[in-house]
């Protein structure tokens, strides 16, 4: 659990470093990061739940709060799969930029 949320965090701070330092957008950073962090939360949240048993489900806690509130976490500002067209379009337009190059 601990891994998924700290490799998360570092696609976020990869994110955030890539729009500083080159001056760019970062929109495939940013949506690797977010589809990454958010499909981790709801695995980790998953594992907490089970780990709590019947705890986990009790209205008040933070793990039950948590496992409701991760779902509007995977739909706001795109759901998970717009994320993935957003990376495919991106490792598309590099491919067809690199078969540009090659054949010029």
């Amino acid at each position: 659990m601990s891994l998924k949320i700290d490799a998360a965090a570092l696609l976020v701070f990869r994110s955030a470093w890539v729009k500083d330092t080159q001056q760019s957008r970062a929109t495939r950073e940013a949506a690797m990061a977010k589809l990454f962090a958010t499909e981790s939360a709801q695995e980790v949240i998953d594992q907490a739940v089970q780990i709590w048993g019947g705890m986990g489900v009790v209205v008040g806690t933070v793990v039950e709060r948590l496992y409701r509130e991760i779902r509007g976490l995977r739909i706001y500002e795109g759901t998970s799969e717009i994320q993935k067209l957003i990376i495919a379009g991106h490792a598309l337009a590099a491919i067809d930029a690199t078969h540009t190059q090659n054949a010029g």
